[in-house]
């Protein structure tokens, strides 16, 4: 498996090759939420953060290894730059991977067990407050079809919008940094779903970009309803952006994900974000060029 302590050694490697490496933010438990930066600083900048669901800590080192092909590979232009967040729930990681013993506190210890109806955490979703991550962004929060309103190993909301550390540091950190496009990387399934409410040309764009993604990977475009709250979801409401979750992974393999599955994985995506930031910004550029300013 890939470890927290793991994704920690990695930023250091990063660090040695000259590679800028940062944090995000900072988890419920005070950990640190590092990323990884790829390309250029010209203001065109692509978010990709992983692992937003404990129990898909497969797709932080999917994440990792998608950077160190950009690194290995400098002949391939990037017109902007990329910001890798491989760990966005890092405490959920731990906890699906170590179970509840690096937890200190007991009383935190004996919630999570009441919380989980037993002491494996193998399947674990949400964060170390039993807080899904992936709903609880200020997009319709709380009308999703499958929401809890208590504390749960996936699903619950959250007392309201942005509770949780880790999605107001990946929020802070996006407003921050102004995308022009992110991806969300989960397990499983080889799906992409792109659509949450957007009308006019934007419906029509991010469609495009979704059919271009399935195009680079094989996996299908998906549209779902009741699903809300979730980071994609945010993205697209609140910041007018294309945003993208993608789900990697044949369906026919449960949780927790088999490790083998990796290359294969990483085939299927490893220039998928340097093709598609290329693509954004070069078609926004061309349509500047003749006057118009949004797309």
């Amino acid at each position: 498996m890939f470890y927290y302590k793991d994704l920690l050694i990695e930023m250091q490697q990063f660090c040695k090759r000259g590679v800028e490496t940062g944090i995000v933010g900072e988890s419920e438990l005070k950990q640190q939420i590092p990323y990884v930066f790829v390309g250029n600083k010209n203001g065109n900048y692509m978010i990709i953060q992983a692992a937003i669901h404990a129990r898909e800590h497969l797709t932080a080192l999917v994440t990792v290894c998608m950077a160190k092909y950009l690194v290995k590979h400098p002949e391939l232009n990037i017109n902007g730059g990329i910001y890798f967040i491989p760990m966005s729930n890092p405490d959920g990681v731990r906890l699906c991977q170590e179970g509840i013993g690096f937890i200190k506190d007991e009383e935190r210890r004996n919630n999570l067990i009441s919380i989980n109806g037993g002491a494996d955490f193998s399947l674990w979703k949400a964060n170390a407050d039993g807080v899904d991550i992936n709903v609880n962004f200020d997009a319709n929060w709380g009308e999703g079809a499958q929401n809890e309103f208590h504390e749960s190993p996936q699903n619950y909301v959250g007392k309201e919008p942005f509770s949780a550390a880790e999605s107001r540091a990946l929020a802070e950190f996006t407003q921050r940094i102004k995308p022009v496009v992110t991806l969300s990387y989960h397990l499983k399934g080889e799906e992409i779903y792109w659509e949450f409410g957007q009308t006019s040309h934007r419906r029509f764009r991010d469609k495009r970009y979704a059919q271009a993604i399935a195009k680079y990977t094989g996996y299908a475009v998906k549209e779902i309803r009741g699903s809300v709250g979730g980071y994609k979801d945010w993205c697209v409401q609140k910041l007018g952006i294309p945003s993208f979750t993608i789900e990697v992974g044949n369906d026919k393999y449960s949780h927790p994900f088999p490790y083998e599955q990796l290359g294969v994985i990483v085939e299927q995506n490893k220039d998928l974000p340097r093709r598609l930031l290329n693509s954004i910004v070069k078609e926004r550029d061309e349509l500047n060029e003749i006057g118009i300013t949004e797309i």
